[in-house]
This record gives C-alpha cells, structure tokens and sequence, in this order.
C-alpha cells in the first residue's frame, strides 16, 4: 500500500490533511473500491509510503507483514498523534498475519528477503493460475552488510531459470540527478570520521536496521560505545537484538537523560558527566527527529562542544519524511554549536546500472515499472540490457 505521486505534493511539511476522506479524495490513499475483490493486502517494508494507513482499511481485510513485532512498535509511535498520521495503527477488525521467508502461503505468495533501507523487507513472488508475477518492493543490491543479505541470490533461489511472466520492479534511482553514495564508501567514510574526531553523531532512521548495525560495528572497531540518545531507537533495540543482526551488546549504552528503560542488557551513560567529558570513546547516535532539541539540551547546559564535533546526517528514506524535521532549522542550530555537518544519502534501492544484475535474476517475460518518476526510461534501459 504505498503513497501516490498526489500525496507528495499535497502533504507537505506543515499542511495537513483534513482526514481520511480528504486523503482519499487527493488520491494520497486508495478508493474504498480497490478492496472490494481484494483476497489480503501484502506489506513489503515498513516504511511510511509502503506501510499506508492501515486504520482507514475496510473491515475483513487481512494484512501481511514482514514481522508483527515491529510493526506493534511502529504502530504505538503514532497511536495518539493529534494529525492523520493517527490512522497508520491497524483497527481490531483487521486481521495482521506475519509472512515467513521463502514459504508459499495459501494465496500462492512467497516472501524473500531484500537488502533494504527498512528491515526487515521482502519482494515476492505470486504463484498464480495463469502467470507468475514477481513484485520488488524496495531493494538494493549491494547492501551495507554484504552477504549477510544478499538480494540476488535471495531472489534468485525462488526464481529459478526459468524466469517469471511479469516482474514489477521499482526503479527509484534511475533518471535521478542525484547519485547516492555506495555501501563501500559509506564505509570509508564512517571510518575516516571516527579515526579523526572527538565527539561524533550520527543520526539514523529507527527501522535502518542495516545502517545501524553497520555503525554499530565501525564505532566497536574504533574502540567506541555507542550511545542511543533517541526514545524510538531504544523501543526498536529489542528487535534488532532479536533479529539476525544484531552484534555485540557489549559497548552498547544508552542517554540516562532520555529517561527510557531499554528491554535488553544494555549499559545507562550520562551525555553531560560522560559524553561530554570524554568524546573520543563514544559515538552518539540520534534520530533525525530527535537531533536539534538534544543539541539544545546540550547548549543549556553550558557545556561546551568540543571543536572537533562531526554530525553525520544521513538522509531518511522515503525522502519525504524529512518533512518530520526542519532541516534548514537543525543545519542553523549545528552551525552555530560549532558542529561540522557531513550529509550523506545511501540509497536503500539499487543503482541504473545494476538493473541488468536484477534483469538477469529475475528474467521477466514482461517489465512494469514502479516506484519511478521515469518508467519509460527502465524500459528502454531493460530493452538495452536485453
């Protein structure tokens, strides 16, 4: 259930929608007549675009998910907010089913696990009377943890060589201007930054499981413990403990200040009597959400930042939700705490000149487009591969 191209342009910042009927009359959401011969509604990721408003479903209407799990944390984020956004929790009257990887349910589907800004994501592969159809969802081949989860040999074990009917592929990156950096280079980067300054944050998006897990591991080669300084990062530690990413929990501490228990064995650090004091062995971790009002805690304190202090931005996705913060606002704030600002974007889909990796594993008799802004420039990319 994604968000259409009205959405983003009707939804911005600080304008609002009136409620689900306005919503639905802009097209942000589907008609309630797209349910009607429905069997059940498949969810890829969790992501905003893809998640919808699961409230504003009609009743009976049986949803899957990657995990339920996650998607009860998600939910509770935005339970009580006084905007539309209160309808992303799905109501009693629907039925939430979790998918399990790589097995066929009852409908012919089969979810596999994809490289993914969100974790966990699935593509998945439709049985049905008449064809095969294959759907990506969001994915990217060459991913932050390598092999760990490998898009093309994931899809590649359901597809087999025969290849499938109709494959509906995203194809976000291509015809962009803007070329995100690669999981190497991010790498470097992330590495550089830790070798040569004091206090470094880094802000992730809380279902980046990947990009998380990633840090995570440079900060423990650098010799640093990773503070969590965001409520939403400590409510979804449980599940990236619980998930096959998780690494050692050993130099994992989190904000006393932000007064949030954490439901695994994780050490309490203070960011004003530890942090602050003794940069070099820590590495702050925030949410874009959460980033400018800790900064500002910061400077009421009357500590001062140390000159050496690196902010790494990277940019959410879908790109939208940076509606979420003001972000001429936080970079205003940055500068004048003296914080030096790396903005960095790594893309959760993959690149043009991957789609032939993806082309020759997937092997779609036809091509449909989606999640692209150019759909008739993938075609003529594919016909070139071809």
């Amino acid at each position: 259930m994604s968000g259409s191209k009205y959405s983003k342009n009707t939804i911005v910042g600080r304008i609002h929608p009136l409620g689900i009927n306005e919503l639905r009359s802009v097209r942000a959401i589907p008609p309630l007549s797209v349910f009607e011969d429905i069997d059940a509604l498949y969810i890829s990721h969790f992501h905003l675009d893809h998640l919808g408003l699961l409230g504003a479903l009609p009743p009976g209407t049986k949803v899957y998910v990657p995990t339920i799990s996650m998607l009860k944390v998600i939910e509770e984020w935005y339970r009580a907010s006084p905007t539309w956004m209160a309808e992303l929790p799905h109501k009693l009257h629907t039925e939430v089913i979790e998918l399990k990887p790589y097995r066929e349910d009852e409908l012919g589907v089969i979810p596999i696990p994809v490289s993914h800004s969100a974790y966990p994501a699935d593509s998945f592969i439709y049985r049905g009377h008449n064809s095969i159809v294959f759907y990506s969802g969001d994915l990217r081949v060459d991913g932050l943890l390598g092999p760990r989860i490998n898009t093309l040999e994931n899809i590649e074990k359901v597809v087999g060589s025969e290849g499938i009917d109709i494959g509906l592929l995203e194809g976000t990156n291509i015809g962009e201007v803007e070329t995100p950096v690669g999981s190497d280079e991010f790498r470097i980067m992330v590495n550089k930054v830790l070798m040569s300054n004091k206090l470094v944050i880094v802000s992730i998006d809380p279902v980046d499981f990947e990009m998380f897990t990633t840090v995570t591991e440079l900060a423990s080669l650098s010799s640093r413990t990773i503070v969590i300084a965001s409520p939403r990062l400590v409510d979804v530690l449980p599940q990236w403990h619980n998930s096959m990413l998780s690494t050692d929990t050993e130099k994992l501490a989190v904000a006393s200040e932000i007064e949030k228990p954490a439901l695994i064995p994780v050490n309490y650090v203070s960011l004003k009597q530890d942090v602050l004091k003794d940069p070099d062995n820590f590495l702050l971790i925030q949410e874009p959400i959460g980033f400018l009002e800790m900064l500002r805690r910061m400077k009421t304190w009357g500590e001062k930042l140390q000159t050496e202090a690196i902010s790494i931005l990277t940019m959410p996705e879908p790109l939208e939700s940076e509606a979420e913060i003001e972000e001429k606002v936080l970079t205003y704030w940055l500068n004048i705490l003296g914080v030096h600002i790396y903005r960095i974007r790594i893309s959760g889909h993959y690149y043009p000149h991957e789609l032939r990796n993806l082309l020759e594993v997937v092997k779609p008799r036809k091509l449909i487009p989606i999640h692209t802004k150019h759909p008739s420039l993938v075609l003529r990319l594919a016909k070139q591969v071809k």
